[in-house]
């Protein structure tokens, strides 16, 4: 659900940024390069109507993938200024692994974000973060579903752990769209001044 997002909706929109939250494919399940053609649609109707000459997204969890896909193969590279990525399973997550190994109850999304899925592969060949905007990623090692957490990295990219500020934070991947670090980061990490990690957080 996009109710996950509200915190951080909240926050960049008290900070006085317009803010639009992309729709799910197939209920966020769906195919994730569908999703990245989704969201380039959403981007050029923000740019359009706020006049805008590019946009900068936050993708949490597998939309931090989805965005990277966009901003590779999607028209994104020309269009975002900054890529936020929070939790995402750039490199892959055993749970998916195990969902469709095991389970065998693993949605089109789900078998992309396997480990070594062909998606995967072809995102991560050559340069992880291409020129055009800027990229930063914030994951935390208690993460319990993108395993193991480090899976956020990404080469290029402004990279950092919710623990690498906040010692001892003990974040879910539920409770990252609402740790003062991840929302710290909003302000570092967006907008025209280069990315930087987040000081003076309330841990």
């Amino acid at each position: 659900s996009t109710r996950a997002l509200d915190p951080v909706r909240e926050a960049l929109t008290r900070g006085g940024r317009d803010v639009v939250v992309v729709p799910p494919v197939g209920g966020g399940t769906g195919d994730i390069a569908e999703q990245a053609r989704a969201l380039d649609g959403v981007a050029d109707d923000a740019m359009h109507r706020f006049d805008a000459g590019s946009v900068d997204v936050v993708g949490y969890s597998a939309g931090g993938v989805v965005a990277r896909k966009w901003v590779r193969d999607d028209g994104g590279v020309g269009k975002a200024r900054r890529v936020l990525s929070v939790g995402s399973p750039q490199h892959g997550t055993a749970v998916a692994e195990l969902a469709a190994g095991v389970a065998g109850r693993c949605p089109t999304a789900c078998r992309q974000l396997e480990p070594d899925s062909d998606l995967l592969r072809a995102l991560n060949a050559h340069d992880e973060t291409p020129d055009g905007p800027r990229f930063v990623s914030v994951w935390s090692d208690a993460d319990e579903v993108v395993v193991p957490p480090d899976s956020a990295r990404l080469d290029g990219a402004v990279n950092l752990t919710v623990q690498s500020v906040c010692p001892g934070a003990r974040t879910s991947h539920a409770g990252l769209p609402d740790d003062p670090v991840v929302l710290a980061l909003l302000d570092s990490s967006l907008g025209v001044d280069p990315p930087a990690v987040p000081t003076d957080v309330a841990c």
